[in-house]
């Protein structure tokens, strides 16, 4: 068996251009083999779009198509990469937009690009969104806002799109909105609030999470896209359920969760944080951002109440063996 890997990254630049970065371990002479498609499914069937030197390390390949995303495989000594793609889907007035697919499992299975999506707000959607969305084939949208904020802000949405309310009340924008009013709230305040907001969501919103993975099992609703106001924090947990049920390790779930740091600035947030005191600018950032130890805090509590997250999925939320099962068919390559 080889020992030879790849590992590689897509970015869309500035210009709208792809660029393809990787690493072979361990170190290799010779060409790489770099096969591109519209999508994922036909990829290393047809001749390679090009071949570079394994050294070269970064490809720049101008779009094909709408441009919105393209798939690649690379080949080097007889191994193929995974698939990759841009994870990051560039939207006008959508922020955090990214695919939770890509990512490599326990035992070296593929989650599949273009099945489940995330995202902040949608209710701000241009009509250069909204196209974005429709050429991604989203069918169903599972919106995590509390029934008063989706009231408030509608969803811009192609018609066609099935919307499915699912709410999780205690990190909405208006409650953070509430919450900073307090003049004595600080950071070590925000950081206590949100980790227990994350206990709360776990515990007080298992029904809604087990909706969610019941929408999953069946796939005809495939494409989907899992969205709130910040599109960081209870959708943050959604997404860590999924792909924990379909078997990624915790240090890949905690990068994912991370990703949310780079793709929101609290500076244009609908908080105005602006004219507050420091402290309580320091609060509305801790508030407006993700954390390590968030995430673990209720990682860890929900390990100490349930025993594991594996009989909290299964007791709590319903996902079963069959039904993680159904997962891993949907969700997994099966090259």
């Amino acid at each position: 068996m080889s020992t030879v890997k790849i590992t590689s990254v897509v970015e869309k630049d500035r210009e709208g251009d792809f660029l393809l970065k990787w690493e072979v371990s361990p170190d290799q002479e010779g060409d790489i083999d770099i096969y591109s498609s519209l999508t994922d499914s036909s990829l290393t069937s047809f001749t390679p779009l090009t071949s570079k030197k394994i050294t070269d390390q970064v490809l720049r390949v101008s779009p094909t198509g709408s441009g919105l995303r393209e798939y690649f495989i690379l080949r080097t000594a007889g191994v193929y990469s995974g698939v990759v793609a841009n994870r990051i889907i560039e939207m006008n007035n959508i922020k955090n937009f990214r695919d939770i697919g890509g990512y490599f499992t326990t035992d070296n299975r593929q989650i599949k690009w273009g099945e489940i999506y995330r995202s902040a707000n949608l209710s701000d959607a241009t009509l250069y969104d909204q196209e974005r969305i429709r050429r991604l084939n989203i069918k169903t949208v599972i919106d995590f806002r509390s029934e008063r904020t989706a009231k408030k802000y509608p969803l811009l949405l192609h018609p066609s799109i099935r919307k499915i309310a699912l709410p999780l009340s205690p990190m909405d924008a208006e409650k953070l909105d509430e919450q900073i009013k307090d003049a004595h709230f600080d950071r070590s305040d925000a950081i206590r609030y949100v980790q227990e907001s994350y206990v709360d969501i776990v515990e007080n919103h298992k029904e809604q999470f087990g909706e969610m993975f019941d929408v999953l099992t069946n796939d005809s609703n495939y494409p989907v896209l899992l969205t709130e106001s910040l599109g960081k924090d209870g959708v943050g947990l959604a997404s860590y359920f999924i792909l924990y049920a379909l078997g990624v390790p915790h240090s890949t779930l905690e990068e994912d969760y991370m990703l949310s740091n780079i793709e929101i600035d609290p500076a244009k947030a609908k908080i105005d944080a602006r004219n507050l005191p420091e402290p309580m600018q320091e609060a509305v950032t801790a508030m407006l951002s993700v954390n390590r130890a968030y995430l673990n805090y209720v990682i860890d509590y929900i390990n100490q109440k349930y025993g594991s997250m594996d009989n909290y999925l299964e007791k709590e939320l319903r996902v079963t063996s069959g039904k993680k099962n159904l997962l891993r068919k949907y969700l997994l390559y099966q090259f």
